[in-house]
């Protein structure tokens, strides 16, 4: 063999030698120095927020919410957190705050998956079961292929069962994963934040994020931000920090209204059932009852109308267990006209999320109008 054709295969194998260094030193190099994945937080911010945070956002309608992916790591024993802000809060006002990084393009590729945790069903506890324990309402994880993979997203809270109506209101949950990749696609390590599991938890870590959306912030504004929750009677025994409609977990429409009571400062008022409405409230209309010609009468004097002079918006319509909120004053022609009809507006539900609906949908006959006694005002009542 010649002395030229020794040195150039000394070249060749040099170049061969580079080049299986290259190809399988670095993603050797970076799948050891990528930090190692242990949980996911998703936080998120307002308008007007100094920082995001796990906390629990409430927000009016058409406000906006950014949801994000941060990832708590351990590189060389160091906890460290990596994501789309600069810094956030584990929780609320008192909780720890803690820097975050920008993760490097030198490590494995970092993609984020993004759920929404939603209730399984629009109701439960259909047997009236008075042991029922609240913590037998099933959620569920939607993966939302159509976010994409990335760090952070505009939180969403339309609900995506059938069950529960489209609206720009209402209460949802959100759970991210993160899994890191290498150069060949594989899945090297992965990491999530709590999801459908964390829902009955009672911290922030242990729960999946929570993001409501209020019309207003008047009370029949307020009620509106629990849509998107199942129906569920429970006992009336819990404490009211446990109940689930304070929780934002599920209720009835009753319950929901009276969370909204406590939630803006009727804090004395507890969770009861409809058969204690006539000892909490006052009657305003014993009886009443849907005519033929779309307006609702007196059950004692058929020919006297029930009209806004007597009732008022967050007024509660209720036939026994079934129970509504007086929304909106509204005639044939769409204007309020003062009359209690079919064209009226209420918030109810019955064995269903709570959603807006026409009176005459939900109330015929044998009906009974009550206003609670340690009730905020209904500022916004009035039609639209």
């Amino acid at each position: 063999m010649s002395r030229e054709t020794i040195r150039l295969l000394l070249i060749g194998s040099a170049v061969v030698a580079a080049a299986l260094s290259i190809w399988f030193g670095i993603p050797l190099l970076q799948s050891w120095s990528t930090p190692r994945l242990e949980r996911v937080w998703v936080v998120s911010s307002r308008l007007g927020d100094d920082m995001a945070s796990a906390a629990p956002k409430e927000v009016l309608a058409g406000a906006p919410v950014n949801l994000y992916a941060v990832v708590e790591t351990t590189l060389r024993g160091r906890r460290r957190f990596f994501g789309p802000v600069e810094r956030m809060r584990l929780g609320d006002e008192s909780a720890e705050v803690v820097d975050v990084e920008l993760w490097s393009t030198w490590w494995n590729a970092l993609e984020v998956l993004w759920f929404k945790v939603e209730p399984v069903y629009g109701f439960d506890n259909e047997n009236l079961e008075a042991d029922f324990d609240p913590r037998r309402i099933r959620y569920r994880e939607t993966f939302m292929l159509a976010w994409g993979f990335r760090n952070q997203h505009a939180a969403d809270t339309t609900p995506t069962g059938d069950d529960f109506p489209r609206l720009d209101v209402g209460t949802m949950r959100f759970k991210a994963q993160a899994a890191v990749r290498d150069v060949r696609d594989r899945v090297l390590d992965e990491a999530v934040s709590p999801g459908a599991e964390g829902v009955h938890a009672t911290t922030n870590a242990e729960q999946p994020h929570r993001v409501t959306v209020r019309a207003s912030d008047q009370p029949l504004g307020v009620v509106q931000g629990y849509a998107g929750l199942p129906y569920v009677p429970v006992s009336d025994g819990l404490p009211a920090a446990e109940h689930p409609a304070a929780r934002f977990i599920g209720g009835t429409i009753l319950d929901f209204w009276i969370a909204t009571q406590r939630a803006l400062g009727a804090a004395e008022l507890p969770f009861f059932g409809w058969e204690e409405l006539a000892e909490r409230g006052t009657v305003v209309v014993e009886e009443m009852f849907l005519a033929d010609d779309g307006i609702y009468y007196y059950t004692d004097d058929p020919l006297r109308p029930v009209t806004f002079d007597e009732v008022q918006a967050g007024d509660l319509l209720s036939i026994e267990d079934h129970v509504g909120v007086l929304y909106q004053d509204r005639g044939p022609g769409g204007g309020g006209d003062g009359v209690l009809n079919k064209w009226d507006r209420l918030l109810g539900g019955y064995f269903e999320p709570l959603r807006d609906m026409p009176v005459e949908d939900a109330f015929h006959s044998g009906i009974t109008v009550y206003r609670l006694a340690a009730q905020v005002e209904s500022g916004d009542a009035v039609a639209r």
